[in-house]
């Protein structure tokens, strides 16, 4: 087979695996590529016995244009184990391209490999496909005209079409056990010769096979080889013949069951798919495909073969890869469309690119953004640049709450379980306090957790998700976020969602320590307890209806400006000014995080006051200084 692949690629170790014997050649420097492609072609022992296919790898820069006409695309898993990483890709590349055009994306089950079924892995391919966010317009569980989607389903049309193909003699039967096969291929593997059916049962009558099938004799079908090699052009690696006629394989075989390329070929016909992108491994089996597209006398689908994924030593990545199973970013949390993000980008671009986040987007701007303009050879897999990605999203996700709530399952719905486990173990360490409560979540100490603020108090999930909603995008807005778990999120701002105890404002740093000035009193120093009864006297005056971000901000920014230090104990003090370093310790206990105005309009007026009070009945003698909140508490979101 003549191949443009880089070395080590996956597409050299499928033919190695077929034993196609080839050599390796250097191309002519003007058709080298950045990825230095060499190619891959027969021996000059094994050019006639070879299966080989020629790419002349041109192609036109019309070939990455979108069709005029809506297109129709298929993924067609195989129901035999979980969605990894390429597969999804595929499925993504094809969902594009139909919506991009506004055509159809077709869900079909391959499940004609009875023996490697899998149960349960049908509907988990359902689940892992709608948490990634792709639809399909027709399906087996969507109804639709080119039904059933099931291969298993449609057995009577393949053999509708397997009797086409041997009444127009482009299909004989095969009546071979398993064992006459095996030993061909013992003694040709021995020999070192090519282990292709030899075609014993290539020239029995029609008669013949016609009597020996109709009184129950086991027997496979097999296509009958073309006298003309196939032609194809693909969308990616541009036309190409196919040097020798293909074996003579099976399309029935001898269970009743379609082979994966008849079945594939029948289907696509039936269900007028237009365009295909697949694997780059299924580049070698191409040939055999359109052979029987043209048997049939029908016109194939257009061919679009995209690069294999490949790990940093450019092995092909297999399910065994850390990182390829979809279920493992579910756990983790990445959102989807960082997911789709990151494999769109695998082996395909953007063709206008502006400023560095040109690569961060939603699937609709993918679908606006998309044509056929794919990478040749393997694409190298970053992980790393899901982690970017996956940040920038939770950026754009998280600048509204109403955004957030469209991601509550995967954003709110762990924050709000674990703060639920989190407040069960409280209200059992209150009911039994002197017995230990094992597997307390986050590792916090039950007794620096007050009651619930009001908003969590509830028993109505969807207002606490609303609550949740609002505190992830002040926070995102100072942080981030996308690179936190819930666990570190719901720990960090732990007193946006419970009560602060005074024990716990005990332990609030030295700042009562420090001496101060109000203005317009220049020069006369007060204490701590005089700067806690200013502000509470400011922001009393402030009504509930001007209690919001504009309101608050407008109030805090003039009571900052006449709250002064007079002596500092040391200069930590010095990076903030006192005002808001009481308030922000008053309110969630850290000096870092969202802004102080932003926290009053989530607290409320009530519960800010309430806590601005509490400031007046800690005794804020030195020795009660002595031990801080704990320094999980203290990170920055």
């Amino acid at each position: 087979m003549r191949l443009l692949i880089r070395r080590g690629s996956p597409v050299l170790s499928e033919c190695i695996h077929a034993r196609r014997p080839f050599h390796i050649t250097r191309l002519p420097r003007q058709w080298l590529s950045t990825s230095s492609p060499v190619c891959l072609c027969p021996t000059k022992a094994s050019t006639a016995a070879a299966n080989t296919t020629e790419l002349k790898g041109l192609r036109s820069s019309k070939s990455t244009e979108l069709p005029d006409s809506p297109c129709r695309t298929r993924f067609a898993p195989s129901p035999t184990g979980f969605l990894h990483l390429g597969s999804l890709r595929t499925a993504l590349f094809n969902f594009l391209l139909a919506k991009a055009t506004g055509g159809q994306f077709i869900l079909r089950i391959e499940d004609t490999d009875q023996a490697r079924t899998v149960p349960g892995a049908e509907e988990r391919l359902y689940k892992d496909l709608k948490w990634a966010g792709l639809s399909w317009d027709e399906g087996p569980d969507v109804a639709g005209p080119y039904g059933p989607y099931r291969q298993s389903e449609r057995l009577d049309l393949y053999h509708q079409h397997a009797k086409i193909l041997l009444d127009k003699g482009k299909a004989y039967r095969c009546f071979c056990s398993p064992e006459v096969l095996q030993e061909h291929t013992r003694i040709a593997l021995k020999k070192g010769d090519r282990t292709s059916y030899p075609g014993t049962c290539r020239n029995i009558s029609s008669e013949e096979s016609d009597e020996r099938a109709s009184k129950g004799e086991p027997h496979a079908i097999r296509f009958l080889s073309p006298d003309k090699p196939a032609r194809f052009v693909d969308l990616v690696y541009g036309s190409s013949r196919e040097r020798d006629a293909s074996e003579e394989f099976v399309i029935i075989k001898r269970d009743g069951f379609p082979t994966y390329h008849f079945a594939n070929v029948v289907d696509d016909r039936h269900m007028k798919i237009t365009h295909v992108i697949r694997g780059a491994e299924w580049l070698i089996s191409t040939p055999k495909h359109v052979s029987m597209y043209d048997a049939f006398g029908w016109q194939p689908p257009k061919f679009a073969h995209v690069g294999l994924l490949v790990d940093e030593q450019r092995q092909k990545l297999s399910k065994r890869h850390a990182g390829v199973d979809i279920s493992e970013y579910q756990t983790n949390a990445t959102l989807p469309v960082a997911l789709l993000n990151f494999s769109v980008l695998l082996g395909w671009s953007k063709a206008q690119k502006k400023g560095p986040n040109s690569d961060v987007m939603t699937l609709q701007e993918m679908i606006d953004n998309f044509s056929l303009k794919f990478t040749r050879g393997d694409i190298k897999v970053n992980f790393g640049k899901l982690g970017f990605l996956q940040e920038q999203h939770m950026l754009r996700i998280t600048q509204s709450p109403e955004e957030i709530l469209r991601h509550r399952v995967l954003l709110i719905e762990p924050i709000d379980q674990i703060f639920c486990a989190v407040q069960s173990a409280v209200e059992e360490k209150r009911n039994n306090p002197t017995e230990p409560v094992p597997g307390v979540p986050l590792g916090l100490d039950l007794e620096d957790l007050g009651a619930p603020v009001a908003a969590m108090a509830t028993p109505d999930s969807a207002a606490r998700a609303q609550y949740i909603a609002q505190v992830l995008a002040i926070a995102a807005r100072d942080s981030k976020h996308g690179k936190r778990t819930a666990e570190d999120f719901l720990s960090t701002n732990r007193y946006l969602f419970w009560d602060m105890p005074l024990s716990v404002l005990r332990r609030c740093d030295p700042l009562p320590k420090h001496e101060f000035e109000i203005l317009p009193s220049s020069g006369v120093q007060v204490g701590f307890p005089a700067v806690v009864d200013y502000l509470e006297d400011t922001l009393s005056k402030v009504g509930e209806d001007e209690w919001t971000n504009d309101g608050t901000s407008e109030v805090l920014s003039k009571a900052a400006k006449n709250i002064l230090y007079h002596t500092l104990w040391d200069q930590e003090g010095a990076k903030m000014r006192p005002a808001y370093l009481v308030l922000r310790r008053a309110l969630c206990g850290i000096d870092h995080g969202p802004g102080v105005a932003q926290i009053m309009v989530l607290l409320g007026r009530v519960e800010t006051m309430k806590r601005v009070r509490a400031l007046r009945d800690v005794d804020w003698s030195p020795a009660q200084n002595s031990r801080k909140i704990s320094s999980s508490a203290e990170k920055v979101l």
